[in-house]
């Protein structure tokens, strides 16, 4: 079977890099230089590669070696080349652009944040909408109605309450990134498949401000705790979501 080179990040810099048989297929990753950067490549079977525990779990572990030698520049899983020459080509067609990403990328690490609010606890938050406007005016007339008529106020009022409550919820979550971001040099919302999660967000910090982020976060933990929602950090990784 003929063999491709899997791209797994471009690394500043011309180390001797060293790896391990860690990469897909336990095979060895290598270095293809061009300048003053190097693309971390592999051989692999020329075929569509599956996106399974295992190449994730090799992938992850080849750019998080690279890291240790060098600002990295991860690539997302599944590019592939023919061969070596491909590689150095594309190093040579996206120098500058790759060069300005490193330089960005230089001491700095990406932290991953999940808000999570269980469907149990929205209570919390539905009780701080009873002051709404629109809701104590749905009550006043439900304590003035017929039975008939109280019954579709009541619906009427559920459903201000359960808007009224993701509206909140919202508004939290946006705080909360809000302040974040005050720490972190770039951030972005990711998209969430789960109605529980409330903020899906990566943050790029400064490994020298990684103290102050942690500080932050262990800070909007114990204040947004009492509303029900739970802070779900990971990190640190390569600046995937910044690429």
């Amino acid at each position: 079977m003929i063999n491709g080179k899997y791209l797994y990040g471009i690394v500043d810099g011309m180390h001797d890099f060293h790896f391990g048989n860690t990469a897909l297929f336990s095979k060895q990753a290598y270095a293809i230089p061009y300048k003053d950067i190097c693309a971390i490549v592999s051989n692999v079977p020329f075929k569509d590669m599956k996106p399974d525990a295992d190449t994730i779990t090799s992938h992850q572990i080849v750019i998080e070696e690279t890291r240790n030698q060098g600002t990295t520049i991860p690539v997302r899983f599944g590019i592939m080349f023919k061969s070596d020459e491909g590689v150095k080509q594309m190093l040579v067609k996206s120098y500058k652009d790759l060069k300005s990403k490193l330089t960005k990328f230089k001491g700095k690490d990406e932290f991953g944040l999940k808000i999570v609010i269980d469907t149990k606890d929205l209570k919390k938050i539905s009780v701080g909408t009873q002051n709404n406007p629109a809701i104590k005016k749905i009550k006043k007339e439900i304590d003035s109605s017929g039975k008939g008529t109280g019954y579709f106020l009541k619906m009427k009022m559920d459903e201000a309450v359960r808007n009224e409550t993701y509206r909140k919820i919202e508004q939290l979550s946006g705080e909360i990134h809000s302040e974040i971001s005050k720490t972190s040099q770039e951030s972005c919302l990711l998209r969430s498949d789960f109605d529980q999660i409330v903020l899906n967000a990566s943050y790029l910090i400064d490994k020298e401000q990684t103290s102050k982020f942690h500080a932050k976060i262990d800070t909007l933990r114990g204040r947004y705790r009492q509303e029900g929602l739970m802070f779900h950090l990971s990190g640190p990784w390569a600046p995937y979501s910044f690429c």
